[in-house]
C-alpha cells in the first residue's frame, strides 16, 4: 500500500526505485491488475486526504522558525521578504539557554512533517542522554513530483535545490543574530538530506558577510555541525573554490566556510542509504549494481552515501563516521503505519537491511507509545561526538 496520510513522503519513497519500473512488466496479468488497482484506488484517497488529521502527530512541535511560503515551489523565486523571529521568542524565554540546537530538515516534506521530524529529533536526543532546546527549521522544501512524470519529478528537484540555496542566507541571519544576542552560547546544526544544502549555504553567507563586521569572530562559534545522508556532491565541502564550479545551482565550495566558521564538523554516511547509494536491483539479479535517484539526477556520488571524495582537500575540523549499522531494519521510522520508502508499482517495502531506511537517520518512534522513541537512530553518534572532549 501506499502512505495514505503522508503524500509527500510518498514522493520521495517512490522516487527512490522509479527507474526499476519496467522490470515490473514481467509480472503474471493477475499481479499487475491488483497492483494497478490498489495503486488508483489509493491514489483516489491521497487526493482527497492531501493532509494528515488525526494521527498520533497532530499536535505541532512549538519551537519552529518557519520560511514557509516565501518562495514559489514552482520556479524557486521569491515571494516575499523574510523576518525570522529571534530565537528567545520562539522558545519563549527571556535568558540565553547556554546550548542550542538547529534541525534541518530535507527534500519534499510539507510544514506538519517538517514538525514531525523535529520533533523526532528532539526525542531521540533525549532518549540518548542530552536535551538541550531544539528549533526546527522549516522550508518550502515540497516542490513538484510525479510518479508517473520523471521529468516533472527532476524539475520539482531541481528547484528545491534553488530553494535550499536561497534558505541558507536567512538560517546563517537567524543564526548571527542569535550568536548577537547570546555570545556565550554554544550552537549545534543538525542537517538531513537536502537540508545539508542549506546549511552549508548558510555557512558560505557567515563566512562572507559576518567575520567582515565582526572583530571577536564569534560566528566561528557554530560549536558543531552535523550532516546526515548528505544530499550534496561528495566534493562540495572542498576547500579548492574550482572543484564546485560547474555544478547547478551553483554554491561555492564549503571547506573554506567549515573551517573558518565551525569548531567540529561530522559528516554522517551511509553507502547502504536506499536513496543515495546504488543497490542491487531486486527484479533482475544479474543487473548488478543499479544506480541511486541521486546519483541518476546529479551524475555524481553523495556525500551522504560514500563520504567524501578521496581527490579532494577537506577542512582540518572535517571528520565523518558510517552510520549504517546505526540505521536499523524498522520499515515504519514515523509509526504512519506505513513503510518509509517503497518500490514504486508494486509497492513492496524496500527496507530490508540495516541502512536502508533513508528516514532512520532521526530515530524511530515506539509502536505503543507514538511520542516517544525506542531507537535513536544516528542521533545516537551526533550526541556521542557532542558528548567528546573537543566537540
Amino acid at each position: 500500500m501506499v502512505n495514505k496520510s503522508n503524500p509527500d513522503n510518498n514522493n520521495l519513497r517512490t522516487w527512490s526505485h522509479i527507474n526499476l519500473r519496467k522490470h515490473a512488466q514481467n509480472y503474471e496479468r493477475r499481479v499487475l491488475f491488483s497492483i494497478i488497482s490498489v495503486f488508483v484506488l489509493s491514489t483516489v484517497f491521497v487526493l482527497t486526504n492531501a493532509y494528515p488529521t488525526g494521527n498520533a502527530h497532530a499536535q505541532l512541535y512549538p519551537f519552529i522558525a518557519s520560511t514557509r511560503g516565501s518562495f514559489d515551489v514552482s520556479n524557486g523565486n521569491d515571494t516575499q521578504k523574510v523576518e525570522l523571529p529571534s530565537v528567545l521568542s520562539i522558545l519563549d524565554r527571556n535568558d540565553c539557554p547556554g546550548e542550542l540546537a538547529i534541525y534541518v530538515h530535507g527534500i519534499w516534506a510539507n510544514d506538519s512533517q517538517a514538525e514531525e521530524q523535529t520533533d523526532r529529533v528532539s526525542l531521540s536526543l533525549q532518549n540518548s542522554g542530552y536535551s538541550i532546546p531544539l528549533i526546527g527549521f522549516s522550508w518550502d522544501s515540497n516542490t513538484a513530483f510525479s510518479l508517473d512524470n520523471v521529468t516533472l519529478s527532476y524539475h520539482g528537484w531541481m528547484i528545491a535545490k534553488k530553494i535550499a540555496n536561497e534558505n541558507g542566507p536567512i538560517l546563517g541571519k537567524f543564526i548571527s543574530d542569535y550568536k548577537t544576542e547570546c555570545p556565550e552560547d554554544k550552537i549545534r546544526i543538525i542537517a538531513h538530506s537536502l537540508g545539508s544544502r542549506v546549511t552549508l549555504s548558510a555557512l558560505q553567507w557567515i563566512h562572507e558577510n559576518i567575520k567582515d563586521q565582526n572583530n571577536n569572530n564569534v560566528s566561528r562559534e557554530i560549536t558543531s555541525v552535523h550532516l546526515m545522508g548528505a544530499a550534496v556532491n561528495n566534493d562540495q565541502i572542498s576547500t579548492n573554490p574550482n572543484d564546485c564550479i560547474s555544478y547547478t545551482p551553483y554554491l561555492p565550495c564549503s571547506g573554506v566556510a567549515i573551517q573558518s566558521e565551525v569548531g567540529y564538523f561530522s559528516n554522517l554516511f551511509n553507502p547502504e542509504d536506499n536513496t543515495l547509494a546504488g543497490e542491487i536491483n531486486p527484479f533482475c539479479w544479474i543487473c548488478g549494481l543499479v544506480k541511486s535517484p541521486y546519483e541518476l539526477s546529479e551524475g555524481h556520488n553523495a556525500l551522504g552515501a560514500y563520504g567524501a571524495a578521496s581527490t579532494i582537500g577537506v577542512p582540518s575540523n572535517f571528520d565523518e563516521t558510517d552510520v549504517s549499522n546505526l540505521i536499523i531494519v524498522d520499515t515504519d521510522s514515523n509509526k504512519d503505519g506505513e513503510c518509509d520508502i517503497l518500490y514504486p508499482v508494486t509497492h513492496i517495502c524496500t527496507i530490508s537491511k540495516n541502512g536502508d531506511n533513508y528516514m532512520g537517520y532521526i530515530g524511530y518512534r515506539d509502536d505503543i507509545d507514538r511520542q516517544t522513541v525506542y531507537d535513536s537512530g544516528a542521533i545516537k553518534q551526533i550526541v556521542n561526538d557532542w558528548q567528546s572532549e573537543n566537540n
